[in-house]
């Protein structure tokens, strides 16, 4: 594949222009540590005040408790852009913060906030084309929600919860090869944007173990990126927007030692002008399974698995070297352990798997591989 065509697929692309380290398009696979390790299954069976970003209703059953959680996540690829002799690789390590707070009104209400980020980030060693002058491509696209959240818990065990959700997002991309003065995409810094939205849930506890959980999340429309929003985003209407996402979960617990959740989850990317005109990016169904065994007060394990289709297809596989993010498999393990009457320290570690994403169609000769590394500390507080 010649420069010219590759960089007709770069420009098509510029809707978003950015490189990535989620493993959900820009989401995470689970939030909150101890959710993480139970391969985000977690819509059933909150553990922590980070539960709102999964299931505002679950903030009814955790208490008085503040939580804050680094996932540093490490992710590395090797590319072949366009032809086996244009290869290039590179990595990235991303440290992401969590953090929530809960506190119990009355018996039957509770109020706290959630935060959580999701985005995409990557870098290359070199520059993706052998143009003169061209930088090395690399950028990134972050957003922190805020979730303040309120919830009521029936006499009979369901608690429903809302949460408003206030995004906060920052842009930055550099070294795209295109029809731009000095042949490639002029560099602004970092841009900001801003969303509202809302989220509801629901979340039905069985005095046999069982519980079953839904939730939803609306699309947040963002404002526009400025100084971006007429070069790289013109496609999209100059903003970057959060999809449109639900989920469903069950959990049960089958006796002192032993719990087990299972979530699925869609989110309808092909809403989103940013990452379909671009990126071909089409709807995510994915699904979680975790487990939990509690062997002592003061000691519990979880390990887990999360698995959903790829979110493009090797026709796309070109503009996708931007978002390198193709493992679309995950497994999990974590453990916590408590170190006061009220503290405990949480550590899970994720390794994400994907196949090579082989190009075809206008991709063809694009070859794109990648791995994908998290380890999570979070520490929890009860009051």
């Amino acid at each position: 594949m010649n420069n010219k065509k590759i960089i007709g697929l770069v420009v098509a692309a510029a809707a978003c222009s950015s490189n990535a380290w989620a493993t959900q398009g820009t989401h995470l696979v689970g939030y909150g540590a101890k959710s993480q390790a139970m391969g985000g299954a977690s819509v059933a069976y909150p553990q922590d005040a980070i539960a709102a970003a999964n299931n505002p209703a679950g903030m009814a059953l955790v208490g008085n408790r503040v939580d804050a959680d680094v996932q540093i996540i490490y992710a590395s690829a090797d590319l072949e852009l366009g032809s086996a002799a244009n290869k290039h690789n590179g990595s990235i390590v991303v440290p992401i913060p969590e953090f929530g707070a809960n506190y119990q009104l009355t018996p039957n209400i509770t109020i706290g906030v959630s935060t959580y980020a999701s985005g995409v980030g990557f870098k290359y060693d070199d520059p993706v084309l052998p143009i003169p002058g061209l930088r090395r491509a690399r950028g990134t696209l972050s957003q922190v929600d805020i979730l303040p959240t309120i919830t009521y818990k029936f006499e009979n065990g369901l608690a429903l919860g809302l949460s408003l959700v206030y995004g906060i997002q920052k842009f930055n991309v550099q070294g795209l090869p295109g029809p731009f003065p000095g042949g490639q995409n002029e560099d602004f810094g970092t841009e900001k944007a801003y969303g509202r939205s809302w989220k509801v849930g629901a979340l039905w506890n069985f005095d046999n173990g069982f519980a079953i959980g839904a939730s939803y999340k609306p699309k947040m429309e963002m404002s526009k990126l400025s100084g971006y929003k007429d070069e790289l985003l013109s496609t999209s209407g100059g903003s970057i927007d959060s999809p449109e996402s639900y989920s469903l979960g069950i959990k049960q617990k089958f006796n002192e030692k032993w719990t087990a959740a299972l979530d699925y989850e869609h989110i309808s990317w092909s809403n989103v002008d940013a990452f379909y005109e671009g990126f071909g990016w089409r709807d995510q169904d994915i699904v979680k399974l975790g487990v939990e065994y509690t062997f002592d007060n003061d000691w519990q394990f979880r390990a887990g698995v999360s698995h959903g289709r790829l979110h493009t297809t090797g026709k796309y596989a070109t503009p996708n070297f931007l978002l390198v993010g193709i493992n679309s498999t995950a497994f999990t393990a974590g453990a916590t352990r408590k170190i006061s009457e009220n503290g405990e320290i949480n550590i899970t570690a994720e390794y994400d798997y994907g196949k090579t994403l082989d190009g075809t169609g206008p991709s063809e000769g694009t070859k794109l591989d990648t791995d994908m590394y998290t380890l999570t500390v979070g520490y929890g507080w009860k009051f």
